[in-house]
């Protein structure tokens, strides 16, 4: 499913090969260490790294966070979990994230983290 988002993304030239590879290695993470065994609940953060990876390789600035969002982020229970995710994740990609993106990558992956449960 993600395969076809990612392709469609990429004809349209919002992203390239890198970050496709990027998104397609995070995926496969995700699934073989049984993080989350519904690639449904993925969709969307791997649709976020995507966009983000692209806006990071073109300095494309993102909007800060809502200030009540960011609180509710840093008092979440699964932020050290979703952080020590990240820098697994972190680690296909050559891109190097700016703090206000990372907060929305962290989000995201509380918001899958608490799927699983």
């Amino acid at each position: 499913m993600i395969g076809k988002k990612l392709g469609i993304l990429k004809e349209s030239k919002l992203i390239d090969e890198e970050t496709e590879q990027f998104v397609l290695a995070v995926n496969s993470y995700l699934l073989e260490q049984k993080v989350i065994d519904n690639e449904e609940h993925l969709d969307m953060f791997l649709t976020h790294i995507a966009m983000a990876d692209a806006r990071q390789k073109k300095n494309e600035p993102v909007l800060s966070m809502d200030e009540m969002i960011l609180s509710e982020i840093q008092q979440d229970e699964k932020l050290a979990e979703s952080k020590a995710l990240w820098q697994e994740l972190a680690q296909y990609s050559s891109t190097e994230f700016s703090s206000e993106e990372l907060w929305f990558i962290y989000m995201h992956i509380i918001n899958l983290l608490k799927k699983t449960q």
